[in-house]
């Protein structure tokens, strides 16, 4: 008698889960997409703003060669993003420096992943979709990293790209990816994304569309 309440109470809350949007022309649904965009790059700008703070008591000349390949690791492409171009090139520089100094068995993936969005980026602000087009596919020319492997790519850009309706470049980046991300989560998210994609759905190229797309009904 339990588990047959419990299969009914199931039954019941499947519907309702499923049609929370009407589909990915729901109002709702691209207004709640539109916000969480929204929230990520203010909370990626903050935390730029943050790190340039912190160079105050830390300066970037004063940091050993692993504390330069780690601020440079989490803030080129930011950089790249809400600087001016010459601070911009003046962290890839430093980048590839820093990548010169370190023993052969640290090299990382990272770096050109990380240095072709950051270019992808300056080119896109600079209005040359094309060649932001060409560092986004480079990015993925790297012999991955655990990182990488791990988190996958950089979604950054390929958000921005997607909003102005690139779809082929992002779904060409997605396939290009799975050279050095290709865990079983990696491989759930890229069919998640490729299927709102075909069905021209807003995304935010991150786990929460898992739930976005059953909640689709796609």
């Amino acid at each position: 008698m339990k588990f047959a309440i419990i299969v009914i109470l199931v039954l019941l809350t499947l519907p309702a889960f499923a049609a929370k949007y009407s589909g990915c022309e729901d109002p709702k649904y691209k207004t709640y997409v539109e916000k969480r965009l929204i929230f990520y790059k203010k909370l990626e700008k903050e935390r730029y703003e943050k790190a340039l703070n912190g160079l105050e008591e830390n300066p970037f000349e004063s940091m050993n060669n692993s504390e330069k390949e780690l601020f440079l690791n989490g803030n080129t492409v930011l950089s790249a993003r809400f600087d001016t171009t010459e601070v911009a090139l003046k962290n890839i520089k430093r980048f590839k420096e820093v990548q010169d100094k370190m023993p052969f068995y640290a090299k990382s993936g990272d770096m050109p992943h990380l240095i072709n969005i950051a270019r992808g980026w300056m080119a896109l602000n600079a209005g040359n979709e094309k060649a932001a087009f060409g560092y986004l596919l480079d990015s993925t020319k790297t012999k991955g990293s655990p990182v990488l492997g791990s988190f996958g790519p950089d979604k950054t850009l390929i958000r921005a790209l997607y909003q102005q309706g690139h779809n082929d470049v992002v779904l060409e980046y997605l396939k290009m990816s799975e050279s050095f991300w290709y865990t079983e989560s990696a491989k759930n998210y890229i069919e998640v994304w490729r299927k709102m994609i075909k069905n021209s759905c807003a995304i935010q190229f991150q786990f929460y569309d898992t739930t976005s797309i059953k909640e689709l009904g796609l």
